[in-house]
Order: C-alpha cells, then structure tokens, then sequence
C-alpha cells in the first residue's frame, strides 16, 4: 500500500459528505413516476423493481404493507421502499390487490392515474423512483427495507414544500417543467435517504449519526486511499483499539479495515468506468502499490476482475 497525494482525485473522492460522496458514485437519478388518484376502498399491488421507490401522501390516507409489516400513513406521510420488494399500498388492504400495471396502464409521464373504486375518500399521492446501476451496492446496503416518515416529524416539513413544488411544475407547462421536476424528486430521495431511524445498527449511513464513529468514517471518506491503520481511526475517534474496533463494526456492520477496502473497491469501480483509464492508475489512486494486490481485493469485493468491471462498464455505456 502506498500513497500519493498528488495523483488525481476523482470529485467523489474529494467531497467531505459521505452520502454525498456515495450518490455521486453510483451515479443514481431520481425520476417522477405516475402520481395516483383514487376513491373508496381500494388496493394496488406494485411489483419490485431494482430501484428505490418512493411516495409522498398528498391528501387522504392509507395503508402501506411490504412483507409482513404493515404501517398507517396519514396526509403529509411519506415512504420508501428498498429496490426489489414488492409492496401493498390501499384503504382496504383485505381485498385482492390490483397490479399496478394495470391501474397505470396508459397514464403519461408525471400524470396522475385515476382509480374509482366507488364511495369514500379521495386520496392523492405523488410518486417517485431512482433507478439503481449494478455498482449501487454501497447505497443499497446502507437501507433499510421501509422508512416511514409521519406527518408529525421534522422532516415530514420539508418533504411537503417538495411535494408542493413537485405538484406545482408537474402542472405547469413552463419551460424545464420536467427536468425541474426531477432535480426536485432527487431532493425528496435525498431526504428519505438521510433520515434513517436513530439507533439503527449495521449501516454506515445511521453511524454518521454517532460521534466518535461517524468522525472517523468522514476521515476515511476525505482520504481513502490513505495508509489507514486501526490506531489512527481509533485516536480520531477519541476510543482505544480494542473499543474503537468494536463499536464501529457494531454501528456500521464491518470491521472498519473491511469497510475501508468496500468504499476503496468502490471508487475503483466508478474510476475504471471512465473512457482512457488504466488498471494501473486506478490502482495507484485507491492506494494499492501494485496491480497484482488491487485486483486480488477487487475480485474478492466484487467478484470480478478490474478488467472485467471495466469492460462491462464500456458496454454498459455502449
């Protein structure tokens, strides 16, 4: 391991902010999808999908259910849904669902679908997805499957205001209208994402919230292809070895040596991706003396060789 503080530094590499730092890697966009409409008693099935889904409740209330868990969402709720799991949204959760597909079927773009289901309230929701590419992991593995955010809590505030422009541009017909539009759903992602329940463990994203973890994960953020040792962390951290070692793997669900190597993996992925660079530089950049000993860890992260990643980046974009 080497380092060289002079080679360049990928702009993910630079950025302070953590999660920051991971929403540029992974490259992930936030898109408006269909909103929904709806009266009475009503249930709709969506499919998973590999992206993060998202809904802000706009007027009425509902019932969300994904596995076996089931939450009451009121006006000014919001929740996300990890990628890949189906979920039930509905007033009445015990009758048979409809796809979604089919209550969509032939609803434009940031449109609105319209569901009767006889007598009752209305109910009013806007919807969301971000698609996630195969180098996403880093973010995925930070989520819990749901996050709900109440109406009552401080963030709920802010999710309003976007969900009120949101509406706002998505019925306009102002120049930009979408691309607005989008740049806003990435905001209500962005705010979902952070707001992860304190106290939860395993995921580096709730041990920023922790003091002495957090510090020492920001630092090796700022510079991961430093020489890291468990002594400089630990001293950063204000802990000794022994307790450092064990409040961070349990906070963040690694040891923070492993840890280190997945982000530095990571950022060697996104690197290798881009048109002209060589295995050797990227190498050079994650901290690694030598190709042989980069490859060994990024096989055994990602299960690919770097030339590999990086043909498979080339057709991708291709």
């Amino acid at each position: 391991m080497s380092e060289n503080p002079n080679s360049y530094r990928d702009p993910a590499e630079l950025c302070e902010d953590p999660l920051s730092q991971i929403l540029s890697l992974v490259d992930a966009r936030a898109v408006v999808s269909t909103g929904l409409r709806a009266r009475g008693n009503w249930a709709v099935r969506v499919a998973p999908v590999r992206a993060l889904k998202c809904n802000v409740i706009k007027q009425g209330a509902c019932e969300l259910k994904v596995g076996e868990e089931q939450w009451s969402l009121e006006e000014g709720s919001c929740f996300l849904v990890a990628a890949d799991l189906p979920f039930v949204i509905g007033t009445d959760l015990n009758r048979v669902p409809r796809p979604a597909t089919e209550v969509f079927a032939g609803t434009r773009a940031n449109d609105c679908a319209w569901l009767d289901a006889g007598p009752g309230r209305d109910f009013h929701c806007l919807g969301g997805r971000m698609e996630l590419p195969d180098t996403a992991d880093f973010l995925v593995d930070a989520l819990p499957p749901v996050v709900v955010i109440r109406a009552d809590e401080p963030v709920a505030r802010r999710l309003r205001w976007l969900a009120d422009r949101l509406g706002e541009e998505l019925a306009s017909q102002a120049a930009g209208a979408s691309a607005m539009a989008a740049q806003i759903m990435q905001m209500v992602f962005i705010e979902l994402i952070r707001s992860l329940p304190e106290g939860q463990a395993g995921s580096w994203l709730a041990a920023l919230a922790d003091p002495r973890v957090g510090a020492s994960l920001r630092a090796m953020h700022r510079n991961p292809e430093r020489f890291w040792r468990i002594e400089d962390l630990a001293g950063i951290a204000h802990l000794s070895r022994s307790r450092f070692a064990t409040r961070f793997r349990t906070a963040v669900g690694h040891p923070p040596m492993d840890y280190l190597l997945r982000l530095r993996i990571a950022l060697a992925r996104k690197a290798l991706a881009q048109p002209g660079t060589t295995i050797a530089a990227v190498a050079a950049r994650a901290g690694y003396s030598s190709e042989s000993a980069f490859g060994f860890a990024f096989r055994r992260i990602t299960g690919l060789t770097p030339r590999q990643a990086q043909a498979m980046a080339g057709r991708t974009k291709g």
